[in-house]
């Protein structure tokens, strides 16, 4: 049977030309699926097949509807280097990168397949890799922020002389600041994803495959495992290591290091165990208060 559709989208929207995909299970997936109109619906196991739609049946109903429309409806990649950009004469830039408009490419390399989105700026000393998307308004090789008070009082700048390294596959969110390293690079390792509004002092170690979500604030010469997540609002602190796979709950203020796999949560930030029993406890107090 041929099946045809031309966009992917919510399953409460979805007509005869859409492609779709349903979270829930059990009967709140069946009420929901009943009244689909969709041409194709992406679902866990179910027993209602709605009339005139394909359904595809999968454990994980997300992760295939993703995959779906990655390969179907991902725009291709542009190319070219927009008139209104400005470019360092000695900046190399791949023939198959885009730069957008307004951006601002110091002395950098940019590799194959990324983009670089308007008003972004790269300082010198920025390598990029290839397939990496820097969204708009981003800041990446500023100094970071190094002084020493002298005996006068006064601040003295630390220079910084290193770069800040971007590899394969990483994609940046808007108006997010990278800070170059003083002495070596701040690296971002490959596949890492960085939300809107984040900020990475200098000399971090991010990933490879992190989460870093927005409004985050990560802390000089912190290191970031692979496949950790920091969510919204968390503060990393300087010199702090996270492990590989270690989660950093809402708003936490992490101080100390987070082992591999660890959940972590609070200000200060705890093991999510600990965090939880000492809120019961605060909880308690307050409701046997006289």
């Amino acid at each position: 049977m041929n099946v045809s559709f031309s966009r992917p989208t919510r399953l409460d929207l979805a007509g005869a030309d859409a492609i779709t995909f349903c979270k829930f299970a059990g009967a709140e997936a069946e009420k929901r699926i009943a009244s689909s109109n969709a041409a194709v619906l992406i679902c866990g196991p179910v027993n209602v097949m709605p009339e005139g739609t394909t359904v595809i049946v999968t454990a994980d109903p997300r992760k295939a509807f993703v995959s779906v429309i990655g390969a179907l409806f991902t725009p291709a990649r542009r190319s070219g280097v927009h008139p209104s950009a400005v470019v360092d004469p000695e900046a190399v830039i791949d023939p198959a990168a885009y730069v957008g408009p307004n951006a601002v490419i110091g002395r950098c390399v940019v590799g194959p397949a990324t983009e670089i989105h308007a008003n972004v700026t790269l300082y010198d000393g920025t390598r990029v890799g290839a397939n990496v998307t820097i969204h708009a308004g981003c800041a990446i090789g500023a100094d970071g922020f190094g002084y020493e008070r002298l005996a006068d009082g006064t601040m003295e700048k630390f220079v910084h002389l290193g770069g800040v390294v971007i590899e394969d596959d990483v994609e940046i969110g808007s108006n997010t600041s990278i800070d170059r390293g003083a002495l070596a690079d701040t690296v971002i390792r490959r596949g890492t994803k960085i939300d809107n509004q984040v900020h990475i002092a200098h000399n971090c170690d991010i990933g490879p495959d992190a989460v870093v979500i927005a409004q985050a604030m990560i802390g000089g010469s912190v290191k970031i495992g692979r496949g950790a997540w920091i969510a919204p609002g968390a503060v990393v602190m300087n010199g702090v290591a996270i492990g590989e796979g270690a989660f950093c709950g809402l708003g936490s203020i992490v101080t100390k290091p987070v082992a591999d796999g660890m959940t972590v949560m609070g200000n200060p930030a705890r093991p999510i165990d600990e965090a939880k029993a000492l809120l019961a406890a605060q909880k308690k107090m307050i409701s046997e208060k006289p």
